[in-house]
């Protein structure tokens, strides 16, 4: 059996949607970085389900080398981008190659080594356990969203958009990928609260609060800087339904995430690993700045995120009145 898709990154997301097309019977390949990752998937792929802990085990191919011939998911970390598409476009720059970076630009960068780049937005929390085992609602359908970079649709995009439907994964495709990965990064914004503030305050109505004006300055923003981050299909909630989704938590006493899914900023907390979300905020202060609007949840958000990294205290570590700026 050919390989349906070479997976470039052994990381939370990588692991996740190769889980979920393995158990749909494609034949995957995982690229990792390390060797001693590759041989640990070769031992098969552990999926566990975040609910239940009941597990399941798919079968993987797993190198550190691209298998040529086949689409891409670039998976991997954004500081690591430049090195994966380099060793992309060393086996042929022409593979259609999918983007998995959270944050807007990264598709621009990959585009100009690669012929055919399709930018996507990964709506799914999951969780790394190690090289071969992750963490996911197993139960469930994932959210993805493809789009040709810079912008359009082909049958390219629509043909890996039905590879991963195969795989139990709500595809949208949009004809204007930019806007959906503003909107996923304005979203985003919202993960280093949810990995800094103690648990036991997240039923308070504090910390449903920060979120509400993150989002809010966020939205401001982006409306003077003419910036538009909507969903292609209206499957993803606008800024506008987070914002009241938000509010309408504080109320339920919703706000605090029952399941033991840990995001990207947590686990950078817990085991010292670059952030990525700091460049979330960055994005917001830099058309802030540039439109002369104040966004304090933010830089009281960055400032709080970039400490506790620093330090090594690890996630869940303050107030949710903390970051009240």
């Amino acid at each position: 059996m050919s390989v349906s898709l070479a997976i470039l990154g052994g990381g939370a997301v990588g692991l996740t949607l190769a889980a979920r097309l393995a158990r749909a019977g494609h034949d995957i390949h995982v690229v990792t970085r390390r060797a001693e990752a590759a041989a640990c998937l070769a031992d098969g792929l552990v999926a566990e389900d975040a609910a239940t802990e009941e597990t399941f085990t798919v079968s993987v191919g797993a190198s550190t080398s691209v298998p040529p011939g086949v689409p891409v998911a670039c998976c991997v970390r954004g500081d690591g981008l430049d090195a994966a598409v380099a060793q992309l476009a060393g086996v042929d720059a022409r593979t259609p190659t999918v983007t998995f970076q959270n944050d807007v630009g990264f598709e621009a960068r990959a585009a100009r080594h690669l012929d055919t780049v399709i930018g996507g937005v990964w709506r799914e929390t999951c969780t790394a356990l190690g090289d071969a085992r992750v963490r996911f609602q197993t139960d469930r359908p994932a959210r993805a969203v493809l789009g040709l970079h810079p912008e359009g649709r082909d049958d390219t995009v629509e043909a890996v958009a039905e590879l991963l439907r195969s795989g139990d994964i709500d595809v949208g495709v949009s004809a204007c990928i930019a806007e959906d990965k503003w909107l996923k990064l304005c979203v985003n914004l919202t993960s280093a609260p949810n990995a800094l503030i103690r648990r036991s305050d997240h039923t308070a109505a504090a910390f449903a609060e920060i979120k509400i004006r993150l989002l809010r300055e966020a939205q401001a923003v982006l409306s003077a800087a003419g910036v538009i981050a909507r969903s292609c299909d209206g499957r993803d909630r606008s800024l506008a339904d987070e914002i009241a989704h938000h509010e309408q938590s504080i109320s339920a006493g919703t706000s605090a995430r029952a399941l033991p899914l840990y995001n990207q900023v947590w686990c950078s907390l817990q085991h010292g690993t670059p952030l990525e979300a700091d460049g979330y905020h960055e994005r917001i202060l830099a058309l802030a700045d540039a439109h002369g609007l104040a966004v304090p949840t933010n830089r009281c958000v960055l400032a709080a995120l970039r400490t506790a990294h620093a330090d090594r205290g690890g996630p869940e570590r303050l107030a949710a009145q903390d970051l009240l700026a």
